[in-house]
């Protein structure tokens, strides 16, 4: 696999349907996941438009807004142990173990949100930590918004983001954002390598 050039934004080539997940926020984690591979994909030269703008793809989010919910990635089922004068260090959970990995992970990290540790040794409510799947899809927005020249800083917020979706990203802070993505298309790539590898041609043609 050659190197990868990262796709380049402008304030004139990003659309709204490069930015605006919004209509996607209730979907399954899953599917969440399916998007953000999609939208990733993208950066590093997949060739293809949003998410949506594919029939296969809106029929498939179609679908799944239809579908009832699945069980959870990972249920707690009680069965603390005696707290003995503190927090309890001792809880027992369901697995489901069709779901993937980082569903997995996500599952326990929401856990951990939701329910905190006896044992804080770092901050538990830092700006901008995802608490849910679909602020993987935001901070997409978010870096698309830093490669058209955006920074993210109170005029953006005064002048772009009129809308609904714009003005929430303000939650999340966006160095961290900038960071945490180039690390996130750098193990992509990585598995794209792998993917083609295995396949014994392009990732593209492979996946798309």
């Amino acid at each position: 696999m050659e190197t990868t050039k990262l796709k380049t934004w402008s304030k004139e080539s990003l659309g709204k349907a490069d930015w605006d997940f919004s209509d996607l926020s209730k979907l399954p984690k899953t599917v969440i996941n399916r998007i953000f591979l999609w939208e990733l994909d993208r950066e590093l030269g997949s060739g293809q438009g949003p998410f949506l703008s594919n029939k296969e793809n809106r029929d498939f989010v179609a679908k799944a807004k239809k579908s009832p919910r699945k069980e959870g990635a990972l249920t707690e089922t009680g069965g603390k142990a005696a707290r003995n004068g503190g927090p309890s260090t001792s809880h027992t959970f369901r697995v489901n173990w069709a779901a993937t990995k980082p569903d997995l992970m996500a599952a326990f990290s929401q856990w951990l949100e939701n329910n905190g540790t006896p044992y804080s040794t770092f901050p538990t409510k830092t700006r901008g930590r995802p608490r849910q799947q679909f602020t993987l899809l935001e901070k997409i927005s978010i870096h698309r918004f830093q490669q058209a020249g955006y920074s993210g800083g109170p005029r953006f917020f005064r002048e772009e983001a009129t809308d609904a979706y714009r003005k929430n990203l303000r939650r999340i802070n966006w160095t961290l954002v900038k960071r945490e993505m180039a690390s996130i298309l750098k193990e992509r790539q990585k598995e794209l390598k792998t993917i083609e590898k295995k396949g014994g041609k392009s990732w593209k043609k492979l996946l798309y």
